[in-house]
């Protein structure tokens, strides 16, 4: 990236080339740490606001407005916490760009301008069908592989766990065949649901681990629906969430033991930037690592959502790849306000598929790359919100499922829909 288009993010140094580097430094109080920033904002440009981030499970450790700086700014600020390094620093521009570095103790790094359109990615998704499932109208929220044909889903209105085997039978072209479906017996008799949204298979332990908005745990199950008393180490301040939008995406690694958690929306705490969700590493139970991911604009305007019955854009499931690579679902749903005409003419879903490599990237935010998008209408309106790997099929592809929230039916406008798709 050339010095025109960002000059250097500094701490301590003079560094007149394009990189970024941060330094933190203790001041007379032992329990206080300081920030020295320095940092070049493009010609013709103003900085009107810089936020840092910590990656190491604290919430944002500074955020302030700038008064329309041109030229060098200096920054000197206190932090908010301790240890927070590595750190992720995120500039705003009067023109709206977002510029992002992370920053190391000892390291410089290229700045980033963050780019709202992402490159399309490697991966080739093919759609085979939308598939309304046979089963009365419910809430299910998750979705996960347990073995053969067997599949756990879970009901976000359901007691205890909200636990459902659902035997889903598809051959080699994608076909499905006859689903049957059946609550877990460990529901029954417990208490009302955490409002539980999605749902991983953990096959050394032949356990299923359910996440859980109402109370922002993971907690951990037999395949009968029994809780075992385990759950993931969630780390305080992912727990400061705004309203019905916690732990909606879990996905969970088989192959390096690693869980990965992600809420709907950013953190109640979080400043500038609303479009920021912290994806939450787990090495067995304990936290161990954390990214930042951006929430692309939503396709609906301010009027529509002002209006509409209902609502929703977030993050609302992933999933994870051989290689590692986490596979995101973003889903955006609109259902206008007005008569049953009005809404069956204006309700739309559009959910879209990127592809993200935490695991080999190390840039303030992660790099997403478009996968495919899906857009259904009242004729077929999907609210899915649950997703993962399915069966190989035939030329070398794998199979992704998608499950459908329907709300009840939401009146007749929706159903429990199961959207199948092959990836190459």
């Amino acid at each position: 990236m050339s010095a025109k288009l960002l000059g250097i993010l500094l701490a301590w140094l003079s560094v007149w080339s394009c990189g970024v580097s941060a330094g933190q430094s203790k001041a007379d109080d032992d329990d206080v740490n300081e920030v020295n920033l320095e940092f070049k904002v493009p010609s013709k440009l103003k900085a009107t606001a810089l936020e840092l981030h910590s990656l190491d499970n604290k919430p944002v450790l500074l955020s302030k407005s700038l008064e329309g700086i041109s030229g060098k700014v200096q920054i000197k600020d206190t932090l908010a916490n301790e240890d927070t390094y590595p750190m992720v620093a995120f500039i705003q521009m009067d023109d709206g760009s977002l510029w992002t570095a992370r920053l190391e103790k000892d390291g410089s790094f290229e700045p980033l301008k963050y780019e709202e359109s992402a490159p399309q990615a490697d991966i080739k998704a093919e759609y085979l069908r939308q598939h309304r499932m046979p089963v009365a109208s419910g809430e299910y929220s998750g979705i996960t592989h347990v073995k053969d044909d067997v599949y756990a889903l879970v009901h976000d209105k359901s007691t205890g766990g909200g636990i459902h085997l659902f035997n889903i039978p598809i051959d080699n072209a994608g076909v499905v065949g006859t689903i049957q479906a059946k609550e877990v017996p460990g529901n029954a008799g417990k208490a009302g649901g955490k409002d539980n949204e999605d749902i991983v298979y953990v096959p050394s332990s032949n356990t299923l681990y359910v996440s859980a908005e109402g109370d922002q745990s993971v907690r951990e199950y037999t395949v009968e629906g029994e809780p075992t008393g385990r759950a993931l180490e969630v780390p305080d301040d992912l727990k400061a969430i705004q309203p019905n939008a916690g732990f909606e995406a879990l996905a969970y690694d088989t192959d390096r033991g690693y869980f990965w958690a992600a809420t709907e929306k950013s953190l109640q705490e979080e400043g500038l930037h609303k479009s920021i969700i912290r994806l939450q590493r787990f090495s067995g139970t304990d936290p161990d690592a954390r990214y930042l991911y951006m929430m692309g604009q939503p396709l609906a305007t301010d009027e529509q959502i002002s209006s509409a019955q209902a609502y929703v854009h977030g993050l609302s499931a992933m999933t994870v790849l051989e290689d590692g690579r986490l596979i995101m679902l973003e889903r955006e749903v609109l259902v206008p306000g007005g008569s049953i005409i009005e809404k069956a003419l204006g309700a739309f879903t559009l959910s879209t598929l990127y592809v993200v490599d935490p695991l080999n990237d190390n840039g303030g935010i992660l790099e997403k790359k478009l996968v495919t998008r899906i857009v259904t209408s009242a004729l077929n309106l999907a609210n899915y919100e649950g997703m993962c790997l399915g069966p190989k099929l035939s030329g070398g592809r794998q199979a992704l499922l998608l499950i459908a929230d329907s709300q009840n039916g939401q009146g007749g406008l929706t159903g429990e829909y199961l959207q199948i798709m092959a990836i190459k």
